[in-house]
């Protein structure tokens, strides 16, 4: 008969069931007590060229970097929505939709204090709509979040323009304060401003401060003649001392003082908190378009925000009452077509190589296959 045989002496096996427990307990506590250096993980050093490559590479993300990316499209603008899903398959990227808002039907209690008596529905609801994408990023654990309008385009090559965008913040010059060591780790574009404009229109820095800009080299500009046609723009970087030949190869960023149009834009947390307050809570939509409102808080200094000159982002015209919901009841619409569209202050568009990258000729191509000339 076994020795230590359960049957008949079961307090044994506990006892030596509690010793072999104890020996691994005790043997894994000294194991790990002499741990060489070697098996340690080197912490990383967020002044790094190392480590800020590494979190300017966020820029090639499905977000660009940021924590999430919206859109804003009215419910029936469907044909919007498939061209932005579309677009965003083609570059590799996510957007969520955040439904426009019909202004006729918000509640007069819900309208901001100091709104025009005479607002029109369409421009209160496109403010709504904004506040609501801010409301958005306050109810989630992010940090950032970009928005885009429906009508939006980007040069192909975003991805590459936003990642010299973030090593240029995280080295910038234009910060009132050192970064923490949060942004440092975790944010490709810093946090220290409330608003950063990548999609407006009209550009112009603080005019007390003309020397507070940031430049850089970028091989994606669009060049001279690609943005002869907006004078802001020029003269905000004429402003900071470029010359001709330098706005053919350089990038800008600067305070923002005056822009106009929000077709792309990135909010911080406290950014979306300071914009509910002033124009939601206190109710100091003066203007009534949220751009201009945003506009005139910069200029009075309380926003805070940077602008890149030129924008990475654009709007896409396709001419006519379809660039547009304010449509009256009744009104003709009508325009010249997505294929006839145009992007201005952009290199080259996403959307022109979107339609070029799905062109399909496949009957012709298995001709090609089986030796066959081609039909005409």
């Amino acid at each position: 008969m076994p020795l230590y045989s359960s049957r008949h002496h079961p307090a044994r096996l506990l006892v030596l069931l509690i010793i072999i427990i104890f020996s691994v307990s005790t043997l894994s506590y000294f194991a790990a007590s002499f741990v060489g250096p070697s098996d340690v993980d080197h912490p990383i050093d967020p002044l790094s060229e190392e480590h800020q490559a590494a979190l300017a590479k966020h820029a090639h993300n499905a977000s660009l970097g940021f924590s999430e990316i919206v859109y804003i499209s009215m419910p029936g603008r469907t044909d919007r929505q498939d061209a932005m899903n579309i677009l965003a398959w083609f570059s590799g990227i996510t957007l969520k939709l955040v439904p426009g808002v019909d202004g006729t039907v918000m509640p007069l209690k819900a309208i901001p204090d100091s709104a025009p008596k005479d607002i029109a529905p369409s421009v209160l609801g496109c403010f709504r709509a904004h506040a609501n994408a801010w409301q958005y990023l306050l109810q989630t654990g992010m940090d950032t979040l970009l928005i885009f309008e429906d009508d939006i385009d980007w040069d192909p090559n975003i991805k590459d323009i936003m990642e010299r965008l973030s090593l240029q913040m995280q080295n910038s010059k234009l910060r009132q304060h050192p970064p923490s060591d949060y942004e440092r780790k975790n944010a490709p574009y810093g946090l220290d401003w409330d608003v950063l404009y990548v999609g407006s229109y009209k550009h112009g820095g603080n005019p007390d401060l003309k020397d507070v800009v940031q430049t850089w080299e970028d091989p994606d500009v669009p060049g001279l003649k690609g943005i002869r046609g907006n004078g802001g723009i020029l003269s905000a970087l004429r402003m900071a001392g470029l010359s001709d030949s330098e706005l053919e190869k350089k990038r800008m960023l600067m305070p923002s003082y005056r822009t106009e149009k929000n077709t792309a834009y990135a909010i911080t947390r406290q950014g979306a908190a300071r914009l509910l307050l002033l124009l939601s809570y206190i109710g100091d939509l003066k203007a009534g378009d949220v751009d201009q409102d945003m506009t005139r808080l910069f200029i009075e200094g309380r926003l805070k925000g940077y602008t890149l000159t030129p924008p990475a982002f654009t709007q896409f015209k396709v001419g006519g009452s379809k660039d547009s919901d304010n449509v009256k009841v009744g009104e003709t619409v009508h325009g010249k077509g997505n294929l006839k569209g145009q992007s201005l202050y952009i290199k080259d568009s996403a959307r022109r190589l979107m339609v070029e990258s799905l062109k399909l000729d496949n009957w012709n191509d298995y001709k090609k296959i089986a030796g066959l000339p081609k039909a005409n």
